[in-house]
């Protein structure tokens, strides 16, 4: 996450909930928005 992402999110945050997150935590992941299933990466089916 780029320095100004973390800040535009923490900004967002604030004007939200009137206030500064405890911490933020960035968690990678997929969507996939038609419902297939994307577990299925080096896993057993």
């Amino acid at each position: 996450m780029t320095p100004q992402r973390l800040e535009t999110v923490q900004a967002a945050f604030h004007h939200r909930f009137s206030g500064q997150p405890s911490f933020t935590v960035r968690a990678p992941g997929r969507v996939n928005i038609i419902g297939e299933h994307t577990d299925y990466n080096k896993g057993f089916v």
